[in-house]
């Protein structure tokens, strides 16, 4: 054979390779494409019956009629609020509105001054399932879901915030299925998170929903694994692996209620400006046997400006605050979460913490408290070097 043909050959060869190469790469990029439509179409798709679920809570419409209560609900659809006027008659009709009719609804409102208990009385009276409970004294949101919890008789319990609403009218159905099915203690969903007015949400806002930013596929753990795995560390950083809110979970009643009597009164009596769930959650997954995550649409969670975690934090009690991180800290001692109470340290000290260190007693509670963390094995260096600027900075 000459050269010649040889040559030719192998140019033929190459323009074939390379004609294949580019067959395949955009076989490859079409598949991603349509991935991409098909994933963008499913959110869509959510969206619009969102929408249109959203729509009809917003108008009051009610779907099931009157209904009466059940002695032994399966499911306690556990609310709390505080002058919510404007948005607790669509949180609730966001729960009238599920196809799963077996559950109690029960309100915790705590002392609100505005018309929301009227409407929650108003509301009661076609809804028999509906549960006031008002507390005499403003008492804070942690107590209000904890006695919310003890006085529950669902056997499960779904948490919504009095600003919140469930988008899926089967969600309830869903995660007392996977719960009874599969015994399990704690069912997590997905949901979206709005930062706009409240339930206002388009086709361009929301694109991911909250929990499959590190979820990707549906999973189950059971104890011990699930002791340690609400949070990990890995080279000095702190992962999240289950979200630290209550809402988005169906739990176990009974779960809850033992998770409450570890926490103790004298600590779900305290007031918190946020991270009262976080709280629970600790305690939650050491007491729960099992967790499973679905991957499914349920519940619109809104950022709205006028919420507690954003007004009045340099009002809070300074005294609460360290009792909740000293709660933590010795909970989780002896493991690779006991980081997360300095990290608590750390995230409320400016706005919550130092306006309350001209209090004597207090200012000792916190340096005491860092002295124990910096003698701990299970804190890193850098949270140590954080620990130690933060006691000159207190000390000038």
């Amino acid at each position: 054979m000459s050269k010649n043909v040889f040559k030719k050959r192998c140019f033929k060869l190459f323009k074939v390779m390379i004609a294949l190469f580019t067959l395949s790469l955009s076989i490859v990029l079409l598949i991603i494409y349509i991935k991409k439509r098909y994933y963008l179409a499913r959110i869509n798709f959510k969206l619009m019956n969102i929408n249109y679920y959203m729509d009809r809570c917003k108008k009051g419409i009610l779907i099931n009629g009157i209904l009466k209560p059940y002695s032994k609900p399966k499911i306690t659809a556990l609310i709390t609020s505080h002058n919510s006027e404007n948005f607790i008659s669509t949180a609730i009709r966001s729960v009238q509105n599920q196809d799963f009719n077996d559950i109690e609804i029960l309100i915790v409102d705590d002392c609100s001054s505005d018309k929301t208990v009227e409407i929650i009385k108003t509301l009661k009276i076609k809804d028999k399932r509906i549960k006031l409970i008002q507390n005499k004294v403003n008492k804070g949101i942690l107590y209000s879901k904890s006695l919310g919890v003890l006085k529950s008789n669902g056997k499960y319990i779904m948490f919504l915030d009095s600003d919140d609403l469930f988008v899926n009218k089967n969600i309830f159905l869903m995660c007392f299925n996977q719960a009874i099915n599969y015994k399990i203690d704690v069912v997590e969903f997905s949901g979206f998170e709005s930062h706009f007015n409240p339930f206002e949400i388009n086709y361009t806002m929301p694109k991911i929903p909250i929990y499959l930013r590190y979820k990707k596929n549906e999973e189950t753990i059971r104890q011990p694994e699930l002791s340690n795995y609400v949070y990990r560390r890995l080279d000095d950083n702190m992962f999240k692996l289950i979200d630290g809110f209550l809402w988005g979970k169906t739990i176990r009643s009974k779960v809850l209620k033992d998770s409450l009597k570890q926490i103790g009164r004298k600590i779900y009596n305290i007031k918190l400006n946020y991270g009262d769930d976080r709280l629970i959650n600790f305690v939650l997954f050491k007491v729960a046997k099992s967790f499973k995550f679905i991957r499914e649409f349920g519940i619109v969670y809104n950022q709205n400006n006028v919420s507690i975690t954003h007004i009045n934090l340099t009002q809070s009690n300074c005294q609460d605050e360290l009792t909740n991180i000293f709660f933590m800290y010795n909970f989780t001692k002896n493991t690779n979460e006991t980081e997360l109470a300095a990290f608590e340290i750390f995230k409320r000290f400016n706005k919550i913490i130092y306006p309350g260190l001209n209090d004597q007693n207090n200012k000792r509670k916190l340096l005491n408290m860092i002295d124990l963390m910096m003698q701990d094995k299970y804190i890193s260096i850098i949270a140590k070097r954080r620990l130690s600027n933060l006691t000159n900075y207190i000390h000038i």
